[in-house]
C-alpha cells in the first residue's frame, strides 16, 4: 500500500481524486526565439503535463482533447477589425514579443483557438462535475476586445463565459486572477457584466482598472504568510459563485523574470490549498496564466496535485521532465526492438568486404538515416519543425574527416533547407569514451535576426529552439552505445553558459575560471557578455583574455570533482569588461 493510499484510508479528506485536464500537444507555442529572448519556456505546458502523467496524478483517461473555438465564438468578445488583424504576422509578433519572420501565423492562431476551446470545454465539464477542471494552458488576461498584448492574443475566459451565457447560463461568476500581473484585458472584456466579480492579487501597477474589480497590490518581497493574509481578505469579499475561473499564476515565484510577487514554491502550494478549500463543491476552471522562471512549471503541477488531494507531495528539486520523457520513449523504443536496432544487411557485409555491395552509412557504426528519422519522429522533433513551416523533413547521414554527419532537411518556400547539421564521433577523454559533438547547428532559415532576436557569435541564421531536445537525444545515443556520456567543446561563451546546468569542464581549473567569468559578467545580458568576450574586450586579472575552448562533459554516471581546485581558481580570477567606446 502506498503512503498516499494509507493516508487516504485514515484521513478521508486527504484521499486523492483524479481531476480532468484539457491538454493537446499543440498547446506548445510554435515560437523558436521566445525562450532565449523573452524568457518564456515554450515547453512549460508539456513539462507540467508529462510530470502529472508519469507520476500517475493524472491518468490518460483524465485527459480531454479540446475543440478549437470558432471565430463566431471569439467575435462575441473581440472586435471584427482586431480579429482580422490577427492574420498579420506583425500583429502577433507584437503580442508575443518576437520578430514577424518567426511567426507561423496559421499554427499560432490554431494554438490560441485550441487553448480557448480548452477553457470553454473545461467550464462545461466543471458544471457536470460540480468541481474543478484544469486547462493546462490559458489565462490570457491581457487581451481586451480590440487589442492583445503580454503573450495574450484573445481572452479565453471572456470567450468561454460569453459562450456559456449564449447557452443560457445566467449564474454568478467569479474570476480569481492570481497572476503576478493585473487582469486589465479581462476587466475590459467583462466590464458592465451584471453577474461577474473579478478579484485580483498582482505585483504590478498597470494603472486603474474598470470599476468593479477587487484588486489588491501585493508589496514586492512579501512573505508567503503575508500573501496568504491578503488572499484570505480578498476571498472574504467574494460573492458566492455558481462558476469560478481561477488563474493560478505561475509567475509568482521569487526570481521570476517579470513577476514581482516573490513566493516560494511551497507558498504557491499553500495559496492553491486555500483556494481549493474555498471553492469546494463549486464548478471551477483552473488556468496557469504566465510564468517566467525555471521552476514555473512546478507551480501549476502543484496546483493539480492540490486539486487531486496530493497537496503534500513534493516535486524533486532535480527532476527534469524533458529528460524523464525522453528516457521513457527510449525504453519503449528498446522494447519495440526496431528500427533503431537495425541488423547488418547482406549488402552491408558485402560492402564491408569489398564484394560489390554498398555499405549502408551508419553514424558511429550503429544509426542509419532511417533509424534516426524514426527516432526523431517518436521524440516529436519532426513534428516541431513541421509546425515551424517546414514540410517533408528527412534525415541524411554520412562521414566527414572529423566524424559522422547527421543532417535534417525540410522544405519551405519551394526549396529544401538545412535545419540540423551535426558532426559526431567517439572520442576518449580522460581515459573514457564519450559521444563527442564536434559540431551542432540548429537552424531556422525562415526566421531573421532583428532587435528582438539579435545575432549571436557563430550564427548565420536564427536557431530552432531545440537545443535541449538535441542534448537529450545525444545522451540517449551515448547510453545505447555504452559510452561514458556526451562531450563537446564550446567555441563561444554563450554556449558554455547555456550548457552549464548539465555540462562541466573536464579541467577543474578551467571550470573555476568559467565560474569566475560568469560571476563577474553576471551584470550584463548574455548577448552583450558573449559579444564582449568574442571581441576581446574582456580582461583576466588586468590582462587581455581570449576565450578558451576546452572539453566539457555530461557524464551518465557522476564522478567526484576537485572542488578545491575549482574554488581556488574561481577566487584567483577576476574578469573586467571594457565598453565598446572605452
Amino acid at each position: 500500500m502506498s503512503v498516499w493510499s494509507w493516508l487516504g484510508r485514515w484521513f478521508p479528506s486527504l484521499r486523492s481524486e483524479h481531476v480532468p485536464i484539457f491538454y493537446e500537444e499543440d498547446y506548445r507555442l510554435p515560437l523558436t526565439g521566445i525562450e532565449s529572448t523573452v524568457g518564456v519556456e515554450p515547453r512549460g505546458v508539456d513539462f507540467t503535463t508529462w510530470y502529472l502523467l508519469e507520476k500517475h496524478v493524472v491518468r490518460p483517461s483524465d485527459v480531454y482533447r479540446p475543440r478549437p473555438v470558432s471565430y463566431a465564438e471569439m467575435s462575441r468578445v473581440h472586435d471584427a477589425t482586431y480579429l482580422e488583424s490577427l492574420s498579420l504576422p506583425e500583429t502577433l509578433a507584437r503580442i508575443y514579443a518576437v520578430d514577424p519572420s518567426e511567426v507561423p501565423v496559421d499554427t499560432l492562431l490554431s494554438n490560441v483557438r485550441l487553448v480557448c476551446g480548452g477553457t470553454l470545454g473545461a467550464a462545461r465539464l466543471a458544471f457536470g462535475r460540480r468541481g474543478p477542471v484544469v486547462n493546462m494552458s490559458g489565462g490570457f488576461h491581457h487581451a481586451a476586445p480590440s487589442r492583445g498584448g503580454g503573450f495574450c492574443a484573445v481572452n479565453d475566459i471572456a470567450i468561454a463565459l460569453a459562450s456559456l451565457n449564449a447557452d443560457g447560463y445566467e449564474g454568478q461568476t467569479v474570476v480569481l486572477d492570481l497572476d503576478a500581473h493585473p487582469p486589465d484585458g479581462t476587466a475590459e472584456c467583462l466590464a458592465g457584466h451584471p453577474k461577474v466579480w473579478i478579484g485580483s492579487l498582482s505585483g504590478s501597477d498597470w494603472g486603474s482598472l474598470p470599476e468593479g474589480v477587487d484588486e489588491t497590490r501585493v508589496p514586492e518581497g512579501i512573505t508567503d504568510d503575508g500573501y496568504l493574509a491578503l488572499l484570505e481578505a480578498t476571498l472574504s469579499r467574494m460573492p458566492k459563485p455558481d462558476l469560478a475561473f481561477v488563474i493560478a499564476g505561475c509567475d509568482v515565484l521569487a526570481g521570476d523574470r517579470f513577476g514581482r510577487v516573490g513566493l516560494t514554491v511551497q507558498g504557491a502550494r499553500r495559496r492553491d490549498q486555500l483556494l481549493a478549500r474555498t471553492l469546494r463543491g463549486v464548478p471551477s476552471v483552473w488556468l496557469p496564466g504566465g510564468g517566467y522562471h525555471a521552476e514555473s512549471w512546478k507551480v501549476f503541477a502543484g496546483t493539480v496535485l492540490v486539486l487531486s488531494g496530493m497537496g503534500g507531495r513534493r516535486i524533486k528539486a532535480r527532476y527534469d521532465p524533458l529528460s524523464a520523457r525522453y528516457q521513457r520513449i527510449s525504453r519503449l523504443l528498446s522494447q519495440e526492438g526496431e528500427p533503431l536496432d537495425e541488423p547488418l544487411t547482406l549488402e552491408d557485409l558485402e560492402g564491408s568486404l569489398g564484394l560489390g555491395g554498398t555499405l549502408q552509412p551508419r553514424v558511429l557504426g550503429y544509426y542509419t538515416a532511417q533509424s534516426l528519422e524514426y527516432a526523431l519522429f517518436r521524440y516529436g522533433l519532426l513534428w516541431q519543425v513541421e509546425r515551424l513551416g517546414y514540410s517533408r523533413p528527412r534525415v541524411e547521414v554520412g562521414s566527414t574527416g572529423v566524424g559522422d554527419r547527421i543532417k535534417v532537411l525540410g522544405r519551405a518556400g519551394g526549396q529544401e533547407h538545412l535545419l540540423v547539421d551535426a558532426v559526431v564521433e567517439r572520442r576518449t577523454i580522460a581515459g573514457e569514451p564519450f559521444f563527442f559533438v564536434n559540431w551542432l547547428s540548429l537552424r531556422h532559415p525562415r526566421a531573421r535576426f532583428s532587435e528582438r532576436r539579435p545575432q549571436l557569435p557563430g550564427q548565420d541564421v536564427p536557431g530552432l529552439g531545440l537545443a535541449r531536445e538535441a542534448t537529450e537525444m545525444f545522451v540517449l545515443m551515448a547510453k545505447r552505445l555504452g559510452l561514458a556520456g556526451v562531450a563537446s567543446r564550446p567555441m563561444w561563451y554563450h554556449l558554455a553558459v547555456v550548457a552549464r546546468a548539465r555540462f562541466r569542464f573536464v579541467d577543474p581549473a578551467r571550470q573555476g575560471r568559467f565560474e569566475a567569468m560568469m560571476r563577474d559578467l553576471a551584470h550584463l545580458p548574455l548577448l552583450e557578455a558573449t559579444r564582449a568576450v568574442a571581441e576581446g574586450r574582456v580582461s583576466l586579472n588586468g590582462e587581455p583574455y581570449r576565450w578558451e575552448p576546452d572539453d566539457v562533459v555530461l557524464r551518465l554516471e557522476p564522478v567526484p570533482v576537485d572542488t578545491d581546485v575549482i574554488a581556488a581558481e574561481r577566487e584567483r580570477c577576476h574578469f573586467t569588461v571594457e565598453s565598446r567606446h572605452g
